[in-house]
This record gives C-alpha cells, sequence and structure tokens, in this order.
C-alpha cells in the first residue's frame, strides 16, 4: 500500500515539474550593443521613424549606458533626415545645453545651424555659429566655422542682402592655408569676386533716361520692353493732344491721366529693371555648383554621413 502510494505521490510531483517547466515562458535578452545595431541599421535604410523609437528604446532601457548621449544625438539627427527641422533644432539645442563637453555636441551646433538655415532663419544660424567659434579653440573647427559662416553669407547674398558678399569673402580669407583645399576656398573667392564685378546697371540713370518714355528699358537693355512702352506712351500722348486739338477736353483729360500712369509706371518700371538687372547679374555667378563640404561624422558605432552644400 505504501510503495502504491509512493509512487502515484512521485507521478504527480513529475508531472507537476513538466507542467510547470512547459509553461514557463521563453524569455529574449537584449543587449545595448543589439539594440543600438538594430536602431542604426533602420537609420541607414532611412527609415528614420522606426529609428527614432528603436534609439528612444535603448534611451529608456539602458540610461546607465556610456553611449547615451550618442543615442540622443542620432534621434535629433532623424528628426533633420526627415526635414523636421524645427524639432531637429530644438532636440540639438537640448543636446547643447546638456552636454558641452561631450564629443557630439560640437557637431549638434552644426546641426543646429543648418536646420535654422533651412528654416530660413538666416539670424539664428549665424548666432549659433558664431557661439560655436568663441568656445572652439581647435583650427580645424574654426576653419569648418569659417566655412560655414562664408556658406551662410553666400546664401543671403542670393537673397541680396546687403554686404553679404564682403562678409562671405572675410570668413573665407580666415580659413587657414593648411585647410584651404579642403574647403576649395580658391575658388569660391574667385566666384565672389566675380560676382563683385558682375555687370551693373545705375538705377537712377535707368529712372533719368525714363524720361523719354522706353529710354530706360532700352538703358537695361529689355529692348521689347522699351519698344512697346515707348509706342503705347507715344500713342497715349498723341491722342491726348489731338482730343485737346479738336477741342475735346474732357475727353482729352481723361486720355491724359491714364497716359500719366503708364509715363510713370515706365519710370519705375525703368528703375525696377536695373535692380532686377543687377540681381540676376549676381545670380547667374552664384549659381554655379560650390561646395563648401562639412564632414560630420559622430562618435562611436553607427552613424557616419556627409553633408553637402551646393550653391
Amino acid at each position: 500500500m505504501r510503495t502504491w502510494f509512493s509512487y502515484l505521490l512521485s507521478g504527480l510531483l513529475l508531472l507537476l515539474l513538466t507542467t510547470v517547466c512547459l509553461c514557463e515562458e521563453k524569455k529574449i535578452v537584449i543587449s545595448s550593443d543589439m539594440q543600438a545595431d538594430y536602431a542604426d541599421t533602420l537609420f541607414k535604410n532611412k527609415d528614420y521613424d522606426a529609428a527614432i523609437i528603436e534609439y528612444k528604446r535603448f534611451v529608456h532601457f539602458f540610461p546607465e549606458s556610456e553611449h547615451l548621449d550618442q543615442m540622443k544625438f542620432k534621434i535629433a539627427v532623424c528628426l533633420f533626415e526627415q526635414k523636421k527641422y524645427m524639432d531637429a533644432a530644438k532636440a540639438f539645442n537640448d543636446i547643447i545645453l546638456e552636454n558641452p563637453e561631450k564629443p557630439d555636441t560640437g557637431e549638434a551646433y552644426f546641426y543646429q545651424a543648418n536646420a535654422f538655415i533651412n528654416l530660413g532663419n538666416m539670424g539664428y544660424a549665424e548666432i549659433v555659429l558664431q557661439n560655436y567659434l568663441k568656445l572652439s579653440d581647435d583650427l580645424k573647427t574654426k576653419d569648418r566655422l569659417y566655412a560655414e559662416l562664408a556658406r551662410l553669407h553666400l546664401l543671403q547674398a542670393r537673397a541680396f542682402k546687403p554686404d553679404s558678399l564682403p562678409l562671405a569673402k572675410e570668413y573665407l580669407s580666415k580659413i587657414s592655408p593648411s585647410n584651404t583645399n579642403i574647403y576649395d576656398t580658391e575658388k569660391t573667392m574667385d566666384l565672389i569676386l566675380a560676382a563683385e564685378k558682375a555687370p551693373r546697371k545705375n538705377p537712377q540713370a535707368a529712372g533719368f533716361f525714363s524720361i523719354i518714355p522706353g529710354g530706360g528699358f532700352l538703358y537695361c537693355e529689355r529692348y521689347q520692353d522699351a519698344l512697346v512702352t515707348f509706342l503705347l506712351n507715344a500713342g497715349l500722348m498723341l491722342a491726348a493732344y489731338e482730343a485737346y486739338d479738336k477741342d475735346n477736353k474732357a475727353l482729352a483729360g481723361v486720355i491724359g491721366f491714364v497716359e500719366t500712369g503708364f509715363y510713370m509706371g515706365n519710370i519705375y518700371g525703368s528703375v525696377s529693371s536695373a535692380h532686377k538687372y543687377n540681381q540676376e547679374g549676381i545670380l547667374r555667378i552664384l549659381n554655379r555648383d560650390i561646395s563648401l563640404a562639412p564632414k560630420i561624422e559622430p562618435e562611436g558605432k553607427g552613424l557616419a554621413m556627409t553633408l553637402y552644400f551646393d550653391f
């Protein structure tokens, strides 16, 4: 009886242990390196939404990792690549404020400046670059900052901001001789000098020549506009004279009023044409392909990229 009971008890115990073992959940352990590699793979495949999720997952599960700051930097880079420039600028600003001594912080300055450039906020972009210039003692970094500031002012020159070309030339001249080839400063300097010497028309002279209808357009080499303006104004003047000569003063007054508008438009258009001529001359030169191409290589395992900026 005791033997049978012992066997039964042993069997039940074995069955219980087997059931527990079968029901036990399998656990998958993911290391920080595995998580980082997976997130980097998503980034390289340009799946930025998924990459952000995985980088954030790394930050959550591995808060003590020595690569934590790098993961935050890569999240900001993903936002930049998604063209979410305002969010990227804020993310890079957090990195700059939280980790002023970290290797990625320098790249954060450049990325934040370019985020502002893409937002059209050149003023903020220049402030960011100037702030980093004040903090940096490294010659290579300072040369890169000078190149970025020169590029920034060349972009502003394309928007016809006064004094942009001299400022771009000034920053290019500050790049050390050992790094001039890296940033192709000689070619860019030639570009600036050519833009400064581009053919120009004097707006005041255009206004003066437009005393004769079409003369200002002729001065600005807009020959078809000059002909049309001359014929239109001459025709209205002649019509007003004939109406007045036939004692139809009311009609002459109406035609004269209309002609005054066309005549003033001829003067204004001539002055504007001179400005446009000057702007187009500069743009034709500045639209040539010039690259001041900073290379961005985040420290550690994962990302490596190069940003190119063409004029």
